[in-house]
């Protein structure tokens, strides 16, 4: 059995600058596009999952790190750039670690405390740190229960992009590792 290769810094940086700048590119133009500024974070999170999968965890959240920054100071949609700081862009990584939890409902129970507390947190940054308070303002006659609503659907959706993830995995395996590793060679 061949041993496995680390791969060259050549091929560490071009992979991360190549999924990074994608990463980015969506996150700037699909986030201008009304109903994509959940989308884009959650498209540009499994970017920077393709990142962990070839070259680990370290290099995963490194990316993670530059995108959001990246982000943070050329996307003029902050609530989309938030999103995929706070959660759709790390998630993908974390992921492999709670999938471990055995219990199912446990498992699916971490998942949701994760989501609850990067919502929260996000938004609890958006109207207090940047001061934008009209999210409050734009539950109109939702009043104080559509937060909780919004959270609600908000969670259902995770749990969605969650379960696109665990179907993209054997895509992944199949389909384009294969082609990633005869044109990264």
């Amino acid at each position: 059995m061949a041993e496995k290769q680390t791969p060259s810094i050549a091929y560490i940086v071009s992979l991360c600058g190549i999924m990074s700048g994608l990463a980015i590119v969506l996150m700037f133009c699909l986030g201008m596009v009304p109903g994509f500024e959940y989308v884009s974070p959650a498209v540009a999170g499994v970017l920077i999952w393709v990142v962990r999968e070839r070259l680990g965890v370290k290099y995963g959240m490194v990316s993670f790190a530059a995108v959001g920054l990246l982000i943070m100071l050329f996307t003029a949609n902050y609530e989309a750039s938030m999103m995929f700081i706070f959660l759709l862009g790390y998630y993908p990584i974390v992921r492999q670690y709670l999938m471990k939890i055995k219990p199912v409902v446990l498992r699916v129970l971490a998942k949701l405390a994760l989501y609850a507390a990067a919502a929260i947190s996000c938004y609890f940054v958006l109207i207090y740190l940047f001061g934008m308070a009209q999210l409050l303002e734009d539950m109109g006659e939702f009043g104080q229960y559509g937060q909780w609503v919004l959270l609600a659907l908000g969670a259902g959706a995770f749990l969605l992009y969650d379960l696109f993830l665990g179907l993209f995995y054997p895509f992944y395996e199949k389909v384009l590792k294969p082609k990633i590793s005869k044109r990264m060679k």
